[in-house]
């Protein structure tokens, strides 16, 4: 009906707005909203579709960057010609009397418009602003779009990574099938948009409406009074736009980790939250009674401004909101520090989770960190909650609000106060401390929860017991401070602890911790009371350096441990004994003491200091006077009599200190009076203290106990070394060496000896052994098997004030024979050069039996074979142990007269000697039985025998200890001399044996030729091919499995074994004197003429039959010219004069190593010339190889010139045959003499080639 009256015209037009706001003023700016229709809209009166929900879309996030874009497009505009509202044509009049309108539509335009929200969330690492700004220019470019086909934008890779990470939300005035989600969407649409509208515009819809008002028609139509003030309805949007914002900060502080985990957070925002919702509804219920009436006159502005006063002092203004979600900020960032603190332990997040830890059986101990003010009721909730209720109840629209009491309560909230951020933390270190030093224990867990409480401010320790609750506010003990050492002495110290500076409530003990200084050393824990902060450190070791350390101990655990200490170091040695009396005068106390029972390592004591004062009432703190002394006795002088003096001694150490005093001995000086003074009686023996340090072996009457010895480490094979005890004293030890026949006694004896130091008497039921024999040898048998040393350290209760060692040594002559005894002479020699053995002796002891009345051969080389190791200045302290000793007559030191053994002499002339009777040291007694019948009186009589056998064997062994205390020690380098003068005659000998064989047979051979020559004219002119058999030395080599070195000169080899690499040069072989010549060949030649073969040179005699012609021919060849018979008569006389003298020469330098011996050797065993030209004799006699008789002839020549020559020696007249003898052989020498470079080719060619 109205279409005559419209007008239609073309409006084409395409614009489009970037948006970087999301406020309510910007997106009605963007929709052209007027201030009325937005107060309209605030109030919900006025409900939108399309484009205009754009309003509604708002931000979810703070962490969210948002840029919107506007496609805004016109199509055409449509206006009526206003001839139907003329006069009289105006219709429906109606409508000015019901005043149901006040305008009429007169224009309308047409088009479309879309928004296309981006958003972008923005992570805790990146700037917002930075975002925003990328977001804002990459959606400038979505209107640059070109329509190619598909829509398409110039975009680099970076631009296109970033706006994938765009999300797109579409407003809009045109029917999608989808509506956009990414960049990528919103580009495509944005570009088919005019497409959407139709060709001819047809899908537009109205985009501005013009409007007449009625009342110009007709004054009773309907009107507005007025309008709203544009700067209300700016305040009511500010005021919206509040809540909504602090609608986008609840749902940012919902997302924390902390709201999710902790219900009571959760709970707390959520109701928040519901009362904002609630008062939004009742505010805009608000604007929408107001509005119409203020508009239609009903109502004046100042209703909608007390409105919105009441709004802004109300409960619900803006800051107080805000206020309220930053302390649940603050609250949620605090709670997640402590647990980043703590991130190490589990967090438990419900009542259930919590029960489930507690209630578990393997675990003793539950510790939980509990947060106690998370659901503390909150004063601003309920000031919320009462404001909507009052209103509701109240037709006032103010309602007054005290925001002062608002700040006093936010001061007082448990996350803002510093003092309880410090106890926070506080406790928290606590806690982390304490599960620390508990982390090695399994039956203890750890846990955080929340745990409301009305009486605990924000947290505290709760500490469960097998599910029981123990503590709700348990103080865990800090670490202690630093453990004081008070005193030290040489085996415990004294400490004081310093509690911990909290916690101390909750300590009911103390664990001490020690660690000596050694590298891996672990450390050892004792127990404290917790009432006393003194504890003893006991069991440690002497001059040994010690830390401490100590952790308090609680009902579920314990605390950290202190810190150490500096290294303290305990004393070098105990004290000694308490100094006892051993002699009283009126002016003078003499005192002697035990020596002290432990020492450190690489400790000795060099001397002691005996303090005394006089013990007088009146002088307490009287100066002690200080005596030193080296020994363990000191006389105390200057006294007065009859006064009682405290005396205490303390042991020096030099470097290392000084030991603890002893105790304090009161002794008493006699009167003046008393013409004797007073010595002390023998307190008896502490024998029984070694029962601890010994093993039973046997029970009996006695029982045997076997001491515990400490074996040194085992470096030798042919030699043992024990200690019993430990070295205190420096220097005062004595050493003996027992040497003996098999059967003598001597193993015995050691036993007697160990029996007599350790103080036991025939009283006693107990006896000790330090050598325990092996049962399965027979008695003709050694029972000691190799050297064998025995250290024992001096230690209370030794009945002789030194250290002693005991050298004990196997058996000679036993069933093993010769040989043996040669391995036990040799054993000693290794035990005496032994950097590990002994650098002095005080005793050689021969242990021999009583009725011995000769020593035979054997016996006597036994003695000599000891002897000759030691050096002449040991024979003062070579003494006899006689055993089997059962009467006076001794015939064995007869014995030893006669064979004239070196050893120390007594005052009769007699060897200085002891005499035991072992017999009764192990022998069983009788036990007395009253039932038994007879009186038993010869079982008495033999016990009483052996009881003075007893006391007469210690007696005897008394006096032998008093003997060894004043020998004089004597240093074993001249022993090593010997030793080593002998090694060198075994390397001589070696060297000079083969040399003389093989000169003796080159005489032979020399012999047997001119034998021949002297009877060629007789036996053999007839035949020249006659035969005769000559003997011939002949070199022989032998492979070996080593490397020799072997001169290719002589034949001869020079060093078995050679143990020099075989790529070496020769001249570096031990056999090469300085100049690089051997000096063990008989040519002495140079090392070039040597090599290092797997071979060994030998000699042995053949007789071989060769013709008189042979031999002729091969001495002439040898000569290098034509001889007749008596050329070679004379040539064989000369050289078998030289080889003779040369002979001779080799074995005067033999028997010159041995007369060196003479000297130093105790018994040497040298021989003369001559005699040792007899045991060659003998050797060869023994021996009988080929040619051994006419050997024997030529030594028992020189033997008659060597007695000649030592006859002339010693200057005594010679017979006339004798004379004669002599001056032949001068003349013969003077013969020779012009053929001495001759002679020199003749020495080194044997042993040659024939």
């Amino acid at each position: 009906m109205l279409q005559k009256d419209i007008n239609v015209s073309p409006q084409p037009n395409t614009d489009f707005k970037i948006i970087a706001s999301d406020s309510s003023e910007a997106k009605s700016e963007a929709l052209n909203v007027s201030a009325s229709l937005e107060a309209s809209f605030l109030g919900g009166l006025v409900s939108v579709k399309g484009s205009a929900e754009f309003l509604h879309d708002k931000k979810t996030s703070k962490h969210q960057s948002r840029v919107s874009l506007q496609y805004r497009t016109t199509t055409h505009f449509e206006q009526l010609t206003m001839d139907h509202l003329g006069a009289g044509n105006v219709k429906h009049c109606n409508v000015f009397r019901e005043g149901s309108a006040t305008h009429v539509v007169t224009a309308i335009l047409y088009g479309a418009q879309a928004f296309f929200v981006f958003d972008r969330e923005v992570s805790s690492g990146e700037n917002h602003q930075d975002i925003q700004g990328n977001l804002q220019a990459t959606i400038k470019k979505i209107p640059l779009i070109t329509i190619e086909g598909q829509a398409s934008l110039k975009m680099s890779e970076e631009e296109k990574q970033q706006a994938n990470t765009f999300s797109c939300t579409f407003h809009g005035d045109f029917a999608l099938e989808n509506n956009p989600v990414t960049f990528e969407d919103a580009t495509r649409l944005y570009a088919g948009l005019p497409r959407l509208l139709g060709e001819k515009g047809e899908h537009a819809v109205p985009m501005t409406v013009w409007l007449y008002p009625l009342k110009n028609l007709d004054s009773a139509a309907a009107q507005l009074v007025r309008q709203i003030s544009v700067s209300l309805v700016c305040r009511a949007q500010r005021l919206l736009d509040g809540l909504d914002n602090t609608d986008v900060l609840f749902r940012d502080l919902m997302m924390e980790g902390m709201a999710i985990k902790f219900s009571e957070i959760k709970a707390k925002l959520s109701k928040f939250r519901d009362l904002c919702s609630e008062y939004k509804l009742v505010f805009q219920k608000g604007l929408c009674k107001v509005l119409p009436n203020i508009r239609g006159g009903g109502m004046e502005e100042e209703e909608l401004i007390k409105m919105l006063n009441s709004k802004e002092r109300s409960p619900f203004q803006n800051d107080l909101m805000i206020t309220y979600l930053d302390d649940r900020e603050r609250e949620m960032n605090v709670v997640s520090s402590y647990l980043d603190i703590m991130k190490e332990v589990q967090v438990v997040y419900s009542s259930s989770e919590l029960d489930g830890i507690v209630l578990d059986q393997a675990k003793d101990h539950v510790v939980c960190f509990a947060f106690s003010s998370l659901k503390d009721k909150d004063e601003y909730l309920v000031d919320l909650e009462n404001y909507l209720l009052e209103e509701s109840k109240s037709d006032s629209s103010v309602i007054p609000y005290d925001t002062n009491a608002v700040g006093k309560s936010a001061a007082e909230k448990w996350f803002r106060s510093g003092e309880v951020t410090t106890l926070t933390r506080q406790i928290i270190q606590l806690f982390l401390d304490f599960k620390e030093s508990n982390k090695d224990r399994e039956n203890i867990a750890f846990c955080i929860a929340s745990i409301p409480s009305k009486c605990i401010t924000a947290s505290s320790i709760h500490v469960y017991e097998r599910g029981t609750l123990l503590s709700p506010q348990f103080e865990l003990p800090s670490k202690p401070g630093v453990p004081t050492i008070k005193s030290l002495e040489h085996d415990c110290v004294h400490v004081q602890i310093n509690p911990p500076h909290l916690g101390v409530k909750s300590v009911e003990s103390y664990q001490v911790l020690y660690q000596a200084v050694q590298a891996e050393s672990e450390w050892t824990e004792i127990k404290a009371d917790a009432t006393t902060n003194q504890v003893t450190i006991r069991r440690l070791n002497p001059y040994k350096d010690y830390r401490f350390s100590c952790r308090a101990v609680c009902r579920p655990g314990v605390s950290l441990s202190s810190d150490w200490t500096e290294y303290s170091r305990t004393r070098p040695c105990s004290p000694p004994g308490p100094p006892t009396e051993k002699n009283l005068e009126y002016e003078s106390i003499r005192v002697n003491w035990d020596i002290p029972t432990m020492v450190g390592d690489d400790v000795e004591v060099i001397g002691y200091e005996t303090d005394y004062r006089e013990c007088a009432k009146s002088v307490d703190n009287k100066m002690w006077h200080t005596i030193k002394t080296t020994t363990r006795e000191c006389t105390l002088e200057g006294l007065k009599p009859e006064t009682a003096y405290s005396v205490r001694v303390s042991a020096n150490c030099g470097e290392a200190g000084k030991s603890l005093p002893s105790p304090e001995a009161v002794l008493t000086t006699i009167r003046a009076s008393d013409a004797q003074p007073k010595r002390s009686q023998s307190t008896g023996a502490r024998s029984e203290e070694f029962l601890k340090k010994s093993e039973k072996v046997k029970k009996g009457n006695p029982s045997i106990y076997r001491l515990n010895l400490e074996q040194k480490l085992d470096v030798m094979e042919r030699f043992e070394q024990y200690t019993f005890g430990g070295k205190v004293e420096k220097g005062n030890n004595k050493v003996i060496l027992l040497l003996g026949s098999t059967g003598a006694g001597k193993t015995t004896l050691v036993n007697v000896m160990i029996n007599y130091i350790l103080g036991v008497k025939w009283e006693d039921h107990y006896r000790f052994k330090l050598i325990h024999e092996v049962t399965n040898r027979s008695q003709a048998e050694s029972q000691t098997s190799i050297v064998t040393s025995y250290e024992l350290y001096n230690q209370p209760g030794f009945q002789i004030p030194y250290s002693l060692t005991i050298i004990d040594t196997p058996g000679f002559g036993d069933t093993r024979g010769m040989a043996h005894d040669k391995l036990i002479t040799q054993q000693v020699k290794e035990f005496l050069c032994n950097p590990l053995g002994i650098d002095h002796i005080d005793a050689v002891c021969f242990v021999v039996q009583a009725s011995l009345a000769r020593l035979s051969a054997n016996q006597k080389y036994i003695f000599d074979s000891i002897l000759s190791i030691f050096g002449k200045d040991i024979a003062d302290n070579i003494l006899m142990l006689v055993t089997f000793a059962d009467g006076k007559d001794i015939p064995v030191l007869e014995a030893i007269q006669a064979a004239d053994l070196p050893c120390k002499k007594n005052n009769k002339g007699l060897p200085t000697h002891f005499k035991f009777n072992n017999s009764v040291l192990l022998s069983q007694k009788i036990e007395e039985d009253i039932s038994s019948e007879g009186d038993g009186s010869g079982d008495d009589n033999e016990e009483g025998l052996e009881k003075i056998v007893w006391r007469s064997t210690f007696k005897q062994m008394k006096a032998f200890f008093k003997a060894l205390e004043s020998n004089e020690s004597k240093d074993l380098t001249m022993t090593k001399k010997v030793l080593e003068e002998r090694e060198r005659l075994e390397k001589a000998m070696t060297r000079l044996t083969p040399q003389i064989t093989a000169g003796l047979s080159k005489l032979n051979e020399i012999k047997t030729f001119e034998q021949c020559l002297q009877n060629e004219d007789e036996n053999m002119k007839q035949n020249q091919d006659f035969e005769t058999e000559v003997e011939v030395l002949v070199a022989k080599r032998t492979k070996l499995s080593c490397f020799a070195t072997n001169c290719i000169v002589c034949k001869f080899t020079c060093h078995t074994s050679c143990f020099l690499p075989n790529e070496d040069d020769t001249k570096k072989c031990a056999v090469m004197d300085g100049y690089g010549n051997c000096v063990m060949c008989p040519g002495n030649c140079s090392y070039l003429n040597h090599d290092k073969e797997k071979a060994l040179w030998t000699y042995e005699t053949k007789t071989e039959k060769k013709t008189i012609k042979e031999l002729k021919d091969n001495f002439m060849k040898a000569q290098g010219k034509f001889m007749n018979n008596k050329q070679m008569l004379e040539k064989i006389e000369d050289e078998y004069i030289v080889i003779e003298d040369k002979l001779k020469y080799l074995i005067k330098l033999s028997s010159n190593c041995l007369k060196r011996l003479n000297e130093i050797a105790l018994k040497p065993s040298s021989l003369s010339t001559v005699e040792y030209i007899e045991i060659l004799i003998r050797t060869e006699e023994d021996q009988r190889k080929p040619g051994f008789e006419d050997r024997i002839v030529g030594l028992k020549k020189m033997k008659y010139e060597s007695e000649l020559l030592e006859k002339i020696a010693r200057g005594e007249e010679l017979l006339p045959d004798e004379r004669r003898k002599v001056k032949e052989k001068q003349d013969r020498l003077q013969k020779i003499t012009k053929r001495l470079n001759q002679m020199q080719k003749v020495v080194s060619d044997w042993p040659g080639k024939k």
